[in-house]
């Protein structure tokens, strides 16, 4: 009962994100794990907060939550607009593969992204997230301003929208994404700067900003979708042998929490009613609990009791190469991709592999990851061999509690895949697939066939 207890407030699968991000919070208290918040950074703005944080590689760190990948460093603002107020933004464009301000409702629904590329630079300074700028130029400063209301069709330029709501209140996610070598996390820049300018004039900047917007010195809450009661009876029907992961692991495009609800659990708890297939549900394309709008998704289901090991066969689209201070933006299929291992309940992530990770694949173009608890890493799951490693979660789904043994909870495991802004003109991204079903027939090689396979079969393809 005490380790039921302290998940009583985690959620769902939900949104997988950015998945993208998804949260979970209840009334009650949330002791998921006994390791005290390491930010790993000393916060130098009151505007900003340590967020969620998947770098410790455990689901017991308090801050793993919201499927975060271990690749971007997350920091939350929230905060108050009084009445008549003006809001200012001032930074500079981190170096790194990407970054991103998100504005977001009370319950953790995307609204607007600030998008990097998008940002017009200040007069004398480049935007280095445009496609054949220099990446590398030391002037590299933006002003931006926060508008409270409804996003139009034609936003204006360097303006972040955030809806408007009664008592003014807002939430902000600031995303870096895989800085360059040997750069801080934030990408050797400082936290984008806030200045307030009140009804009568009068600016405010520094510490008397967060005074004047009455910031919350917290982390985003957690957000429950569906109780955790409901979860976990939902995982514990028992269909099979190995259930809910599927006996023939295949991937689904996350929608919202209630169509992944759905189609993880084959179960609909609003009708409570079972689900034969995900297939051709009607769903609502609309990810919440602190998702990107940058990133769409689509996870997968797998259990150890099906096969102790997971192989992973598949292409990576053309990505920017930004890690080793590569100068130029280049034209590229996709802005990141990444494949992590999860924990379903918990929402926490493992680790994750992501783009310039994978620098071996094989003749055609295919790269191949193994994926299993370190004891039952075959030799040959190493780069040298061709062959990448993610390890699973030994906490499973995330659900610890004694009565979840015999329910094969130990055993679960969830792979979640990110597509980061794609071009347009890009067939096969996550972002072109509308309905449950049609992931394979869209995405074709970029969607990972993943078959369950064993140790010792696995050793007898050798070492290529």
């Amino acid at each position: 009962m005490e380790k039921f207890n302290q998940l009583r407030i985690a959620i769902l699968f939900t949104v997988i994100g950015s998945v993208g991000l998804s949260a979970c919070n209840d009334s009650d208290d949330s002791t998921q794990g006994n390791k005290p918040v390491n930010p790993g950074t000393e916060l130098t703005d009151c505007m900003w907060q340590d967020s969620v944080t998947s770098k410790q590689h455990t689901g017991e760190d308090p801050l793993n939550y919201a499927f975060p990948d271990s690749n971007v460093t997350y920091w939350s603002s929230e905060f108050t607009v009084p009445e008549g107020a003006k809001v200012m933004i001032d930074g500079d464009y981190p170096y790194s593969r990407h970054f991103s301000l998100v504005s977001y409702t009370a319950k953790g629904e995307r609204v607007n992204s600030l998008l990097d590329a998008a940002i017009l630079p200040n007069q004398g300074s480049i935007n280095p997230f445009v496609v054949g700028n220099n990446r590398l130029g030391k002037a590299r400063s933006y002003s931006a301003q926060l508008q409270l209301g409804d996003l139009p069709t034609n936003p204006l330029n360097n303006t972040l929208y955030a809806p408007k709501t009664v008592d003014g209140k807002v939430a902000i996610l600031y995303r870096v994404y895989v800085p360059n070598k040997n750069m801080d996390i934030k990408g050797n820049v400082s936290f984008p700067r806030f200045k307030v300018q009140l009804a009568n004039g009068e600016v405010k900047k520094g510490q008397d900003v967060c005074n004047v917007l009455q910031v919350k010195k917290a982390p985003i809450d957690r957000i429950s979708a569906i109780p955790l009661k409901n979860t976990v009876d939902a995982f514990n029907q028992n269909r099979y042998e190995g259930f809910p992961a599927q006996q023939e692991p295949k991937w689904y495009k996350a929608f919202s929490a209630l169509d992944s609800f759905k189609c993880i659990y084959k179960f609909d708890p609003i009708t409570k009613q079972p689900i034969d297939k995900c297939e051709g549900l009607a769903v609502t394309p609309k990810l919440g609990y602190w998702a990107t709008p940058d990133n769409e998704y689509v996870y997968a289901a797998v259990s150890r009791r099906l096969g102790k090991v997971i192989e992973l066969r598949g292409k990576v689209p053309t990505t920017a190469k930004t890690f080793n201070n590569d100068p130029f933006v280049q034209k590229t299929d996709i802005r990141y991709w990444s494949i992590c291992t999860n924990e379903v309940i918990s929402t926490a992530t493992n680790y994750c592999l992501y783009d310039e990770n994978i620098q071996k694949v094989d003749k055609d173009g295919f790269y191949t990851i193994v994926a299993s608890l370190p004891e039952d890493r075959p030799a040959n799951a190493r780069e040298e061999c061709g062959v990448y490693f993610l390890e699973l979660s030994p906490r499973g789904s995330g659900y610890t509690a004694e009565d979840g043994k015999a329910f094969g909870h130990s055993d679960f495991g969830l792979f979640i895949m990110r597509n980061l802004l794609p071009d347009n003109a890009f067939a096969h991204a996550v972002q072109k697939v509308k309905v449950p079903g049609e992931e394979k027939a869209v995405m074709g090689d970029y969607l990972p066939d993943i078959r369950y396979t064993s140790k010792d079969a696995f050793e007898t393809k050798g070492c290529s």
